[in-house]
């Protein structure tokens, strides 16, 4: 069977999309519920995922590392958020992108702890054996013959199902309807007594933690990790989902990462006369030329709503 019609790759590539769903649900409590326009995010995806990685080859159990490696993406975010967040605007993106590259350098260079170029392996731990145990069990119970990437690919869409029911519950609380007003005008608030910066800083972190989740998924997915696996294309990936999904809108991020992924998977199989490397770029071309079409004819993405859109 050829990969256009194998099951268990559509199975990794909807894996993937459920990851970038996660992602770019951090990414939307960023910028669209707070204005923050975060171009470092994958900073975060990054600590999530080497976090998890780095306990579980030191010996921590995967189910104490995963809310270890929350924390830590969230704490990552409230260090990067202390020094930058009274900056505005551009400054801001910029400070992002500066700090994502600083965390990738990092770990590229910590060829002890983390495998630097050469990667850090098992980074998984026991979730091989275990996905192994989830398989024979059905086997063996049910007589059914699961695909191995069947178990994490509704793992992470019931993950992802879960913190978008939470956003959504969350969105109808005082605290989100804050962060939209200092979206829409951070002096007004402040002037009325609300704590900005506290408001800002705790989007940031939740954003993070969010992200964090989507490390640590990817790192189940890859059991292997290497820091170009976490360059800034990803960030920007997770923008293109964003804006196509539409600004405000989680129902547009889940729908558009799984667009997105199928885009990027579904350029390979057709038939160009160019090299292997000149396909793999023409996949950002062809997402690049949806993402003008989008801004051109509907700024607010395809589920979004004009008053959501927030991208000075």
């Amino acid at each position: 069977m050829g990969p256009l019609l194998a099951f268990g790759f559509w199975a990794y590539v909807l894996t993937v999309a459920g990851i970038y769903a996660i992602f770019v649900l951090g990414l939307q409590v960023h910028v669209g519920d707070t204005g923050l326009l975060n171009f470092g995010h994958v900073a975060f995806m990054a600590a999530g995922a080497y976090s998890t990685g780095l306990m579980v080859t030191n010996g921590v159990p995967l189910l104490a590392a995963i809310p270890l490696a929350m924390l830590v993406a969230a704490l990552l975010g409230v260090l990067v958020g202390l020094p930058t967040l009274r900056l505005r605007g551009d400054y801001f993106a910029i400070v992002t992108i500066a700090a994502g590259e600083i965390l990738r350098i990092m770990i590229q260079n910590q060829q002890g702890a983390t495998g630097g170029t050469l990667g850090l392996r098992k980074a998984s731990g026991g979730w091989p054996s275990f996905n192994r145990d989830i398989l024979r069990w059905f086997e063996d119970t049910l007589g059914i013959e699961l695909e191995r990437r069947v178990p994490l690919l509704v793992i992470t869409w019931l993950v992802a199902l879960v913190i978008a029911l939470l956003l959504v519950r969350i969105g109808r609380s005082p605290w989100r309807r804050a962060l939209r007003a200092v979206r829409e005008n951070e002096d007004a608030v402040a002037a009325a007594g609300k704590p900005v910066f506290q408001l800002k800083l705790q989007a940031l972190a939740l954003g993070a933690a969010i992200a964090g989740v989507s490390g640590v998924l990817f790192t189940l997915l890859q059991t292997s990790l290497y820091p170009e696996n976490f360059e800034p294309i990803v960030t920007f990936v997770g923008f293109a989902i964003l804006i196509l999904g539409g600004i405000g809108s989680y129902f547009g991020v889940v729908l558009g990462s799984i667009l997105i992924s199928f885009i990027i998977s579904g350029v390979r199989f057709l038939d160009f006369p160019l090299a292997a490397d000149k396909v793999a770029a023409l996949r950002f071309v062809v997402i690049g030329l949806i993402i003008m079409a989008v801004m051109a004819f509907r700024p607010q993405g395809l589920f979004g709503k004009k008053e959501e859109l927030h991208l000075d």
